[in-house]
C-alpha cells in the first residue's frame, strides 16, 4: 500500500509541473510579432512608450490622422494594419509646459512584416526610433 501512495504522489506532481510549464509557454508567447497566419497579408504594428517618458504625460498615438489611443505609463499599442504608407504622429497630452509636441513619421509597411517603434520624450521634442523592446506590460 505504501508503494501505490508514494507513486499517486509522482503522478501528480508531474501533471502540476506539466500544467506549469505549459501554461508559462503559452503565456510568453512570441513577444509583440504576430506570426505570418496572424498577419494574413497585413502588417503587423507595435509602439511602445519608453518607461522614462514622463509620470503625469500621455502618449496620444494617431494613424493617418485618425487618433487611436492613448498610452499611459507601462502601456504599449499592438495592431494589425493594411500594408503601405502611413504617418504616425505621436503627441504629449497634456502638454507639460503649455505647448504640445507633434511628432510626425511616415512609414513603409510591407505585407507580413512586423514593425516597432518606440517613443522617446525630451524636453524639446518627441522622438520615435525604430525597434522596440521586449514588453511585458499592458498593449491596447
Amino acid at each position: 500500500m505504501k508503494n501505490y501512495n508514494s507513486s499517486s504522489k509522482l503522478i501528480v506532481l508531474l501533471f502540476a509541473v506539466m500544467n506549469l510549464v505549459i501554461s508559462s509557454a503559452i503565456y510568453a508567447g512570441a513577444s509583440y510579432d504576430y506570426s505570418r497566419r496572424e498577419l494574413m497579408g497585413n502588417s503587423g504594428l507595435a509602439i511602445f512608450r519608453d518607461p522614462d517618458f514622463g509620470n503625469e504625460i500621455g502618449l496620444s498615438i494617431s494613424i493617418d490622422g485618425i487618433r487611436v489611443t492613448t498610452l499611459s505609463r507601462g502601456e504599449g499599442y499592438r495592431a494589425m494594419i493594411r500594408p503601405g504608407r502611413h504617418v504616425v504622429t505621436v503627441t504629449d497630452t497634456p502638454s507639460p509646459y503649455g505647448k504640445t509636441k507633434f511628432t510626425h513619421r511616415t512609414i513603409d509597411l510591407l505585407p507580413g512584416r512586423n514593425y516597432s517603434f518606440t517613443a522617446l520624450w525630451e524636453v524639446e521634442t518627441i522622438r520615435i526610433e525604430d525597434g522596440g523592446f521586449q514588453y511585458h506590460g499592458f498593449y491596447r
